[in-house]
């Protein structure tokens, strides 16, 4: 797996501001709410290749899933706050809709040794779409102010090698088929599926041995890879396919999948 990450270190740059992240995803479900108080080595870390989301999406109201950092109702929108009155989408001049899905990282002695870092120079443009990189920062000002575009973007890679395996196919029926292997599920990191098979709670445990969880939702009819993560945590998670394959080689075939499922295919992660 290659791991290019976009970078924002925020830290204590703009004490005592502390605004509220949202990590929309490009099913407009807001995956996690966040207060963003300033503290060494807090940062922001999203994907280096542009992403746009509907109109319809856009024009929805912010909704947050239930998994322990985010409410379904904002309160500072009463329930009224469209996605595009977020600082994380906008409409471009070509009539589309930037989307940049951003989620909180921490700059520690861990991450700088596992990721080659380069600051504030693009040092390749095929892997950090410039377009990406001009809207991570356009949506960091949005967050933060105007002085935003005084904090350098670092552009981050890594290469990882996984292998647990991966199952790969419309997500509700990944889901039900991890639901009916026990071991599949200890393998992969997950405490349970909901029991409406559109998402499951992650058993996490991080670098310092501590334990917790985690919620995933999925976006019905959608071709998704739920995996083991790993890194300084190391959990159950789930990426839709294309974002994947972006990041990650799939090696086959590491699970046999049962006959009538054949949208699902059984991979090693690499």
């Amino acid at each position: 797996e290659h791991a290019y990450r976009l970078v924002f270190p925020f830290e204590e740059c703009f004490a005592p501001d502390a605004p509220v992240l949202l990590t929309v995803m490009p099913s407009g479900i807001v995956e996690t709410r966040a207060v963003l108080q300033p503290k060494k080595e807090d940062a922001l870390i999203a994907f280096t290749y542009p992403q746009n989301i509907s109109d319809e999406l856009a024009e929805s109201r912010v909704y947050c899933t239930a998994d322990g950092n985010a409410d379904k109702s904002d309160p500072q929108d009463n329930g009224h706050r469209m996605l595009r009155d977020t600082a994380f989408v906008w409409r471009r001049e070509d009539g589309t809709n930037a989307l940049v899905q951003t989620w909180p990282t921490e700059l520690n002695e861990n991450f700088r040794k596992t990721f080659e870092i380069t600051e504030g120079t693009n040092p390749d443009s095929d892997k950090f779409s410039p377009q990406a990189v001009s809207e991570f920062q356009a949506a960091m000002v949005r967050l933060f102010g105007s002085t935003a575009t005084k904090c350098p973007i670092m552009f981050c890679h890594k290469k990882t090698v996984n292998t647990s395996p991966a199952v790969v196919g419309v997500g509700e029926d990944v889901l039900a088929h991890i639901n009916e292997n026990p071991e599949l599920m200890r393998t992969l990191a997950i405490l349970n599926v909901d029991s409406d098979g559109l998402g499951f709670v992650a058993d996490g445990t991080s670098g310092d041995g501590k334990k917790f969880e985690k919620h995933f939702s999925l976006t019905a009819g959608e071709q998704c890879v739920v995996y083991r993560k790993v890194g300084w945590d190391t959990m159950g998670c789930i990426k839709p396919l294309h974002q994947f394959l972006r990041d990650a080689d799939l090696q086959e075939p590491a699970i046999s999948m049962p006959e009538g499922r054949d949208s699902k295919r059984g991979c090693s992660l690499q």
